[in-house]
């Protein structure tokens, strides 16, 4: 599981793709256990990289071609993503590639694991929903 984060530590208030950290989690029998966080390389560049002054190094990438870079180079092993929202084409190409996306607000990533710990079941039923 994933949770798109703000260096603040707050779920990611906008489309997850731009999120500039990834917090990795395993879920197990209703627990989480924080495994890593991942720097986002994609999460400065804009959907339409155009113009703007931008020259970063992935500037040449959009649409289905930067959601497929983010999904084989940065989050190959994530099954689940939480995050404050996505655009259709992210969401579409992610739940193509067996990924689930479950939305939330921009609440404390600290809270929200806590809540999940705290109503297992509650989580594993937006999951299956999810489906």
């Amino acid at each position: 599981m994933k949770t798109a984060t703000s260096p603040e530590g707050a779920v990611f208030h906008g489309h997850f793709a731009h999120a500039p950290i990834f917090r990795i989690y395993q879920y197990e029998n209703g627990k989480l256990q924080l495994v890593e966080e991942r720097k986002n390389p994609l999460g400065d560049v804009p959907d339409l990289d155009a113009g703007e002054g931008h020259h970063h190094h992935h500037h040449h990438m959009h649409g289905i071609a930067k959601y497929r870079w983010l999904r084989e180079k940065v989050l190959p092993d994530v099954d689940v993503v939480l995050a404050g929202g996505s655009c259709q084409t992210s969401y579409m190409y992610f739940i193509s590639e067996g990924v689930e996306l479950l939305f939330t607000e921009p609440v404390e990533v600290d809270m929200l694991t806590r809540y999940i710990e705290e109503n297992p079941k509650e989580f594993e039923d937006a999951l299956r929903e999810s489906d």
